[in-house]
């Protein structure tokens, strides 16, 4: 594992902890088995590996893909909230989809 994927892998963590807005303990703490907090901070510095150990409790506890988290197969990269906003999105009627983009690009030509 090259550093540029630790650092990937390190800061995919970090990101979905700042979006579920935890500290690294509150992190920790939701995690089985447990893990140190200073060992979550090595892994977002991308300073140590993770171990398939903390990958199997991240991904169980917060409900991602290992192979996400791990950057396998990855073709596209969406935040956690954006992947809600979609999950809402595609269960609106087509109509009011149609309002929404409509709406969203309204705001987006009176900002530019």
């Amino acid at each position: 594992m090259s550093i540029d994927l630790r650092k990937c892998i390190g800061d995919k963590i970090y990101n979905l902890r700042m979006e579920l807005e935890l500290s690294q303990e509150d992190f920790v703490a939701r995690l089985t088995p447990s893990f140190s907090r200073g060992n979550l901070s090595n892994i977002e510095k991308g300073l140590t590996i993770p171990s398939s150990e903390f990958v199997k409790a991240v991904c169980e506890a917060f409900n991602i893909s290992s192979d996400w988290l791990l950057d396998i197969n990855s073709t596209i990269n969406i935040t956690l909230k954006e992947k809600q906003l979609l999950n809402i999105y595609n269960k609106l009627d087509l109509e009011i989809r149609q309002n929404i983009l409509n709406l969203m690009e309204s705001i987006v030509k009176q900002n530019s």
